[in-house]
């Protein structure tokens, strides 16, 4: 079989086809980006009081690795990026929905295979020892990182 010259698709048109996709790719490229960057804004502007948490009391933990000398996470990032699902599936939900949670007058109740079974309150809880802090790098399956100063119990 013989290809005739008129048959073949002339160079001006399949390189403005290349142009065009390049266009496409492009376009759909900034617009993946400003959907992102949107979010990230959002989730920043949504915060309900830049700066930091209020000081607990707690002493610097004397575990191994419980320290880290890199520079802590911005307050705005690691305050705003959450995975906990009871407020959303977005990470910006919790820093939007997170102050309607109550913790009192929740109970833990301990109880089963234990010498004395005993309920104690969130204030109970806080006394039974003292908390310590730490500061981790934390690294996420999802690909991002946080160094962020953590309080609680050992």
């Amino acid at each position: 079989m013989i290809i005739r010259s008129a048959d073949i698709t002339p160079r001006s048109a399949y390189l403005d086809r290349r142009t065009w996709m390049q266009r496409i790719a492009l376009g759909a490229g900034g617009a993946a980006l400003g959907t992102w960057a949107a979010r990230d804004a959002l989730a920043q502007a949504a915060t309900p009081r830049p700066g930091k948490l209020a000081p607990l009391s707690a002493g610097r933990s004397s575990v191994p690795g419980a320290s880290t000398m890199e520079a802590l996470t911005r307050y705005e990032h690691s305050s705003t990026y959450n995975n906990f699902y009871e407020f959303g599936t977005d990470k910006a939900d919790p820093v939007a929905k997170a102050q309607s949670l109550r913790t009192r007058p929740w109970t833990v109740s301990v109880e089963g295979l234990v010498s004395k079974s005993r309920t104690f309150d969130i204030d109970s809880l806080l006394k039974l020892s003292a908390m310590e802090e730490r500061v981790y790098r934390l690294r996420c399956v999802e690909g991002w990182s946080m160094v962020i100063p953590w309080v609680g119990y050992s």
